[in-house]
């Protein structure tokens, strides 16, 4: 299955933190997140479906190339948050079970392959609910959206009623803009008394274009006068219903994040 895949997450992110003032504070974060990237994409055939699994993928073998950018401002109480990620994964194989349609009832073939391209951008707000010597928690807002142009390409071999075998060829793409609002919560947790050491925190949940939506995040994190380095371990998920392509789409691994804050 090829995979590319441009996204902003933005609140996934380690949060700054939440200090007192007036002036604005800003910080970048190149990442590398390595998530195992899995799910299920319904596509629509001549006479009925066919659901295709996408993944998980051979980082050594499929990745073609990665790009992953994560951006804060905060003014006070208050943040504005983005995340923009790529991810380019060659061709990859996939099962696929139909239902009805050109390779007949309740059929499975394994010897498909799958393409998926896809646009995710995530925006979103913050502010500061509670600041306290051990840490502090913000409450978030924001949309995530999702523009997915999915291929499957193969053919099947099915008898039929006569003895004899058939061996439809398939070609079928398809598009599909998911956009989502959410919600959520954010924060830090201190967990040295000199303060450097912290585990950062993230939990959102929503719907719209899709049937459900969600992201988690957590890890351990070093505090430096010129930002922080963390190491977390990230979810995101993706639920469609009905005929919608994306059935069911998930990322979840860990991540290495730099972040410099100016």
């Amino acid at each position: 299955m090829s995979v590319v895949l441009v996204a902003s997450n933005a609140q996934a992110s380690d949060a700054l933190p939440a200090q007192a003032g007036t002036q604005w504070q800003f910080a970048i974060a190149p990442y590398l997140w390595l998530p195992n990237v899995s799910g299920t994409l319904r596509f629509s055939l001549p006479g009925g479906g066919a659901d295709a699994s996408t993944g998980p993928y051979n980082y050594l073998q499929n990745l073609k190339f990665v790009f992953m950018l994560q951006g804060e401002a905060r003014k006070d109480d208050w943040s504005i948050l983005a995340d923009t990620i790529y991810l380019n994964f060659g061709r990859h194989g996939s099962s696929v079970n139909t239902a009805s349609g050109v390779f007949g009832p309740r059929e499975t073939q394994r010897s498909f392959e799958t393409t998926f391209r896809g646009t995710l951008i995530q925006l979103g707000g913050a502010r500061t609910l509670v600041r306290q010597p051990w840490g502090n928690v913000d409450a978030i807002v924001g949309m995530r959206y999702l523009e997915v142009q999915a291929t499957l390409d193969g053919s099947a071999t099915r008898t039929n009623g006569t003895g004899g075998s058939l061996s439809p060829e398939v070609n079928v793409s398809q598009v599909q803009n998911i956009i989502d609002g959410i919600g959520g919560v954010r924060g830090r947790v201190i967990i040295t008394s000199d303060g450097r050491w912290y585990m950062p925190f993230y939990l959102d949940a929503g719907a719209g274009s899709s049937k459900f939506t969600w992201q988690a995040m957590s890890g351990v994190g070093y505090a430096m006068k010129w930002g922080d380095l963390s190491l977390t371990y990230r979810y995101l998920a993706f639920y469609g219903s009905g005929d919608q392509l994306v059935q069911t789409l998930r990322f979840n691994g860990p991540s290495l994040n730099v972040t410099l804050r100016f």
